[in-house]
């Protein structure tokens, strides 16, 4: 995954958190938890 790639799926992942929190905190939590999760996961698989 290149850096540029990376850095447009962690904008992504701010704007959806940002305005999930709008709707719920405790949903808005879950899903940079789950976000945050499956990166960190992406990252140890595809360890070069």
């Amino acid at each position: 995954m290149t850096n540029k790639t990376e850095g447009v799926i962690a904008i992504l992942a701010a704007l959806l958190v940002l305005f999930s929190t709008m709707l719920d905190p405790k949903v808005s939590m879950t899903i940079a938890v789950a976000a945050l999760f499956a990166l960190g996961a992406y990252h140890f698989v595809r360890k070069d």
